[in-house]
């Protein structure tokens, strides 16, 4: 039965028992009274705001009951009577020009609706939305509070590709020339980013002179009282190599086999923890690929890349899963949650590894990456850390004497307190070959929040800091604001923040900005299933929830050539939620397992995914957004697969003691290290071996293939499963290695240089490559 022939009849309560009866629609319960009554018919239905469903498709046989539908109330035609028509009515849907006092009230369009059947495409600008009630009559106010819009309503039923554009970034020209300049210059991008001129470039919704305005205000008050604040919070020391090493201790083993190199020839090569291999090594054309592959020894928690705009030295940071000292206990031995409750002091590092580029912006592997600086605490593990996004300190100012700056670092350490750091490397006591350790005892900026810990991080702007919270409260600090920075003697050494408030009610797992071109919308990600936008100028008001998915969404990020927020779905599929639709899901790519993590760049409308799976997937989704028909392209740039010794297979392939033929047909190299006993035995002459040797087989493996082609999956084959299920067990579901997913991964946002990637396994390796095409 449809709503509107539902109409006129009482829905009866859905709870059981004579205590619950008063909850029935019959008007007599005392229901009635602890709400306001907003109607004053019993032919309202229970939802006035919701859109109908039916109301476009035209039906003959309930136009007698429309027609005896629309009564308007006294109040709504005294409403009517003082409505100006000439009033300026500014537009609710457009997010770009609106601000927080602009959406007070929500009126009347001045034109004459459309009748059914005839045509209604807008013009350049669209008359904004009042709420309805479906018999026709305006809703009104209650309680004094005014009705806001929370965005364009629905997709307009008529026209074409063009309404739709003016649907998702605005009705006028101003808003709808950079996603057409957008679509325009990245054509040619199916999936890699390209190395041509004009490939890499700022994003056309950026305003001109605001990032320039932006950089010249932090470097001022940088240059003035910032850089005497940290250098008079931060307590630092030098540490010998001898005093540094507990620092980078971790859990994995001391080397691992990795089989890389093509499908029909692998090889394997045993990496020691800290050891690394130039990538292109395994192939015999070694001139198309340019990177690295290291072994680091434990799971990588965080890679981020520093902003370094005029320098051809790129920093990495890096963050190895490090866990306190003494028997770890198993998950169901722990008294306390570890995500809610903080955890006791203990050695942990950050590496910060230096890359050295070429001329034309790519990667050099002539010259070997060095670990530059180690840098060494007692709070606990690195759980989440992020650069700020622009650079503090100019070309000059930058090497200042025999150090070079390299940023604010903000992070979140188990102990549960958020710091921010300001890095500088000193060479002067630093070897080539050698890396530096610095211990940091005290920060300039340590934030212990009250009664809850922090969950998540993300910089608003070069200079504001924003935390979630495992309570769903989210604060904001300004590092210019002079109550910032507190001094050693001051009682209460907690920086208050200008902005805190509970935008949620249980964990927040992710943050997001829309910053350069919409820094003040941010979106979060909560635990209940829902992910949040919200308008800091008035975020009680100005805000909206997405669809509820029914998995935790532990990963997000801003698309800044879209104005889209990319996060997962439960369908394994890659949605955008855009600023002025952030409700409604636009699917771009999808995976074959739960995508952990997605990285965006600034410069380029290139989207990184990776998988439980391993694999690691390339798209341009400018194409899909604007036009919808659009079959996605997806490369996947490799894909990392983590196995157990086979011993601990359930599995098993043969005997154990006994040699195991490959799958294929080609040697397989022996590790080094390899004692004669474990090798096998040569082979005939002109018979190649395919046995895989004992020493490969009774430790952890790694497989690593590449060179993917381009491929269209579609989106739909996601959701609807053609795998046979057994209908004794009902369908299967897919249970991958805790080693083998992907849980890093960054691309690099300076200018020059944003073809290179970053990508961190659980299986302790880290690869970076410049995968521009």
């Amino acid at each position: 039965m449809t709503r509107r022939r539902s109409r006129g009849k009482q829905p009866q309560s859905y709870r059981f028992g004579e205590e619950y009866s008063f909850l029935d629609e019959d008007g007599s319960g005392a229901s009635g009274t602890q709400t306001p009554n907003l109607r004053e018919d019993a032919q309202d239905d229970g939802d006035d705001f919701m859109p109908d469903a039916h109301e476009e498709e035209p039906n003959d046989d309930l136009d007698d009951d429309l027609e005896g539908d629309v009564i308007e109330d006294e109040d709504d035609e005294e409403a009517e009577e003082n409505f100006d028509e000439d009033d300026e009515v500014p537009d609710p849907r457009s997010a770009r020009h609106i601000s927080a006092t602009d959406i007070e009230f929500v009126q009347e369009p001045s034109t004459p609706t459309h009748s059914r059947g005839k045509s209604n495409i807008p013009g350049d600008t669209v008359s904004p939305i009042t709420p309805r009630r479906r018999r026709g009559s305006r809703a009104r106010i209650v309680d004094g509070e005014k009705l806001r819009s929370r965005g364009v309503a629905d997709f307009s039923k008529i026209g074409g590709q063009e309404i739709r554009l003016k649907d998702l970034f605005g009705p006028s020209n101003e808003d709808l020339i950079p996603i057409f300049s957008t679509r325009d210059h990245w054509i040619k991008q199916e999936t890699l980013p390209l190395k041509e001129p004009g490939g890499l470039r700022r994003s056309f919704f950026e305003y001109p002179g605001v990032r320039d305005k932006e950089i010249k205000a932090l470097r001022t008050w940088y240059k003035d009282d910032g850089r005497a604040a940290f250098a008079t919070q931060q307590e630092i020391r030098i540490l010998s190599a001898g005093d540094g090493k507990p620092y980078m201790n971790t859990a994995g083993l001391k080397s691992l086999n990795v089989l890389v190199g093509p499908v029909d020839t692998p090889q394997v090569v045993s990496l020691e923890k800290g050891s690394r291999i130039n990538i292109a090594e395994p192939f015999k054309e070694s001139k198309c690929r340019q990177g690295w592959l290291f072994n680091l020894g434990a799971r990588i928690q965080e890679a981020q890349w520093a902003p370094n705009e005029d320098s051809s030295t790129q920093y990495l940071a890096i963050a190895v899963e490090q866990l306190p000292p003494g028997r770890q206990p198993k998950p169901l031995e722990q008294p306390q949650a570890p995500a809610f409750t903080p955890t006791k002091p203990y050695p942990a590092s950050i590496q910060i590894w230096s890359f050295e580029a070429t001329d034309d912006g790519g990667l050099d592997t002539s010259q070997e990456p060095g670990l530059q600086l180690v840098i060494c605490t007692d709070w606990g593990a690195p759980k989440q850390f992020r650069w700020s996004p622009l650079e503090a300190t100019d070309a000059e100012l930058s090497k200042d004497g025999d150090s070079v700056h390299v940023g604010f670092l903000a992070g979140i350490w188990s102990d549960g307190r958020v710091r921010v750091l300001d890095i500088w490397i000193p060479k002067s006591s630093v070897k080539p070959t050698d890396p530096l350790y610095l211990h940091y005892s005290r920060a300039a900026f340590d934030v212990a929040l009250p009664h809850t810990v922090p969950s998540c991080l993300h910089w608003l702007s070069a200079a504001s800091l924003s935390v979630g919270t495992a309570a769903g409260t989210l604060a904001i600090w300004t590092l210019s604001r002079p109550e910032t920075f507190a001094s050693k003697a001051a009682s209460d050494p907690n920086p208050r923040p200008w902005f805190c408030m509970q935008l949620a009610d249980t964990y927040i797992l992710t943050i997001a900005s829309a910053w350069p071109s919409l820094p003040q919308y941010m979106s979060i990600s909560v635990a209940d299933g829902f992910s949040r936008i919200f308008d800091l100028r008035s975020p009680r008001l100005d805000t909206a929830a997405s669809i509820r998915g029914r998995t935790l969404c532990l990963t997000q990020a801003w698309h800044e050539q879209t104005q889209s927020f990319t996060m997962p779905d439960e369908h394994y599929i890659l949605k955008h939620n855009t600023i002025r639709r952030y409700y409604h899901n636009l699917y771009s790519m999808r995976s074959e397992s739960p995508i952990t993590r997605v990285a965006t760049s600034p410069v380029h409308p290139g989207v990184l995914i990776g998988g439980a799976e391993g694999n690691v997937e390339a798209s341009n989704p400018v194409g899909r957004i604007t036009n919808y028909k659009t079959v996605p392209w997806q490369q996947k740039w490799f894909v990392h697969e983590w196995r157990r010794p086979v011993d601990e297979l359930m599995v098993k392939p043969a005997a154990t003691g006994e040699d195991v033929e490959m799958v294929g047909s080609g040697p397989v190299a022996e590790p080094p290290g390899a004692t004669t006993a474990n090798a096998t035995a040569p082979a005939a002459p002109g018979v190649t071996s395919n046995k895989v040797p004992q020493s490969v087989l009774s430790q952890p493996l790694v497989r690593i293939t590449e060179g993917y082609k381009a491929t269209q999956p579609g989106i739909q084959h996601s959701i609807v499963s053609k795998k046979p299920t057994n209908p004794e067990t009902g369908k299967g579901i897919t249970v991958f290695e805790e080693q083998s997913a992907i849980t890093a991964l960054a691309w690099n946002p300076n200018l020059k240089y944003g073809t290179w990637a970053v990508a961190g396994m659980g299986s302790g390796l880290l690869r970076v490559e410049d995968i521009g095409v």
